[in-house]
C-alpha cells in the first residue's frame, strides 16, 4: 500500500506506527514494523493502551517481555517500563501524529469518531490484522476520506485481505509437511511476502476493474476485495458443479 501510494518512493521505513492488541497478531505486527525500519508507537490489552513516551518506541525486547506477560496471563500494566498506560481506553485517540494504524485485537475496535481521530492524527494508512476490526461507521469515514481527498487521503486495508496472512502460513505448514519438507523462517516469510503481494495487487487491479477510481483517487480495497472474493468462490462453486 505504502510504496502503490506513493509511487514506491517510500516504506515503512521512517513510519509512526500504532498498533492496538498485544497478542500474537500485534506481536508479530510491531516486530514486522520494527524490522522494516518503523517505529511502534502503541499497543494495547483489554483494560487500556500501552503508549510510547520516547522516540525509540517500542524495541522487540519489549515486545519479547509483553510476550512472556501474556502467557503468564498478566495485563500490560504489569510491565515494567516508562511508557504511559492509559486505562479504559483503544490507543487511537492517544498517540498524537502517526503515519499507519494496524488494528490487531478484536472486531469493532476503531469506531467512526476513532476514524475521525486517526485521520487527524495524519495517518494514511489502516490495515486490520483483526478481523472486522473497524466499525461499518469506521469503515464509512475512511472511504469517504479516500474520495474526497484522493491522493492525500488516507487508505483503508480490509481484514478478509490484510490479515490473510494468517490462513496463508497455515497453507504453507500443510503443504511442508505433506512434502515431507522443512523451511526456514526465512523461507517461509518470503513465501508469505509473495502471497501478500499478489492478494493486495488482486484486489487493486480487481478495484480498478469493476469499480473504476475518480482521478487522482486510489482504488478501493474494500470493493476489490469484496469482488475479488465473489469471484474466487463463485469459480470455486462452478468447478465443483453447485450452480444453478
Amino acid at each position: 500500500m505504502i510504496q502503490y501510494a506513493s509511487g514506491g518512493k517510500e516504506t515503512f521505513k521512517g513510519k509512526k506506527v500504532a498498533i492496538s492488541g498485544s497478542g500474537n497478531v500485534a506481536q508479530y505486527a510491531a516486530l514486522k514494523v520494527i524490522e522494516l525500519g518503523g517505529t511502534v508507537v502503541s499497543l494495547s490489552d483489554s483494560k487500556g493502551a500501552l503508549i510510547a513516551t520516547d522516540e525509540a518506541g517500542f524495541t522487540p525486547e519489549i515486545v519479547e517481555n509483553i510476550a512472556k506477560l501474556k502467557v503468564a496471563r498478566k495485563s500490560l500494566t504489569d510491565l515494567r517500563t516508562d511508557f504511559r498506560y492509559i486505562g479504559g481506553c483503544r490507543p487511537w485517540k492517544e498517540v498524537g501524529k502517526i503515519d499507519v494504524a494496524l488494528p490487531c485485537a478484536t472486531q469493532n475496535e476503531v469506531s467512526g469518531d476513532e476514524a475521525q481521530a486517526l485521520i487527524e492524527c495524519g495517518a494514511k494508512f489502516i490495515a486490520e490484522g483483526s478481523n472486522m476490526g473497524c466499525t461499518q461507521e469506521a469503515i464509512d469515514v475512511f472511504e469517504a476520506h479516500r474520495k474526497e481527498k484522493k491522493g492525500e487521503s488516507i487508505w483503508y486495508g480490509p481484514g478478509k485481505a490484510a490479515n490473510a496472512g494468517g490462513v496463508a502460513v497455515s497453507g504453507l505448514e500443510m503443504a511442508q509437511n505433506s512434502q515431507r519438507l522443512k523451511w526456514t523462517s526465512e523461507e517461509v516469510d518470503e513465501k508469505l511476502k509473495g502471497i501478500m503481494k499478489a492478494c493486495f495487487e488482486n484486489c487493486l487491479e480487481t478495484a480498478k476493474e469493476y469499480i473504476t477510481p475518480a482521478e487522482g483517487e486510489f482504488p478501493s480495497l474494500v470493493a476489490g476485495a469484496n469482488v475479488a472474493g465473489f469471484k474466487k468462490v463463485a469459480a470455486a462453486m462452478l468447478d465443483q458443479g453447485d450452480w444453478w
